[in-house]
């Protein structure tokens, strides 16, 4: 697919500027939307349909910018799943801790993505994006538990909520006797 990459790079983080932009194998374009070549014989679909070009180029940076740089996994969880017994977790704990919830896979990777995002981003378009991944962060707790730092590019945490099923009847929090293991 054609990229403008000189744009793309200019509205990159510096320290991911020179990273492989490729992306998008198996996406072409006819006009203004993207396709996907179908697969095993089956019809090419439409992953987007742009307005105008500067709406390609926002998506085009936006796709990049899920794969570029590396994510801070420097953030200490108060818990963290070891491993699964009668189908109950078991934990380790940490007394010294930057986040009292128990380990979020999506967390660093949230935060690469907007911090690369801010570079690149007319503000409104980026606290759109800021919006909407506070929502996929807080989407199993029942009352708000995430927020984004936007001075440092981080999320923060904002309550004591605890996370839930899709239902709100099973709570994640460790129960007596899982915690397994205690670390300083």
């Amino acid at each position: 697919m054609r990229i403008d990459e000189k744009w793309i790079r200019a509205h990159l983080p510096v320290d991911c500027a020179d990273e492989p932009l490729d992306v998008f194998s198996g996406y072409y374009l006819d006009g203004l939307t993207v396709m996907a070549e179908g697969e095993r014989g089956r019809p090419d679909t439409v992953v987007y349909r742009a307005k105008n070009e500067e709406e390609l180029r926002y998506w085009q940076l936006e796709s990049i910018c899920h794969f570029v740089g590396k994510a801070d996994t420097s953030k200490i969880w108060r818990y963290y799943r070891h491993h699964a017994e009668d189908g109950r977790w078991l934990y380790i704990e940490h007394r010294h801790y930057d986040y009292n919830a128990i380990e979020d896979a999506r967390l660093p990777g949230f935060e690469r993505f907007l911090r690369n995002l801010k570079s690149g981003f007319p503000p409104g378009r980026w606290e759109e994006k800021v919006k909407e991944y506070v929502r996929l962060m807080n989407i199993w707790y029942t009352t708000p538990h995430w927020d984004y730092d936007r001075d440092r590019l981080c999320f923060i945490e904002i309550s004591d909520s605890k996370e839930h099923d899709d239902h709100s009847i099973i709570i994640e929090e460790p129960r007596p006797g899982s915690v397994i293991k205690i670390v300083d």
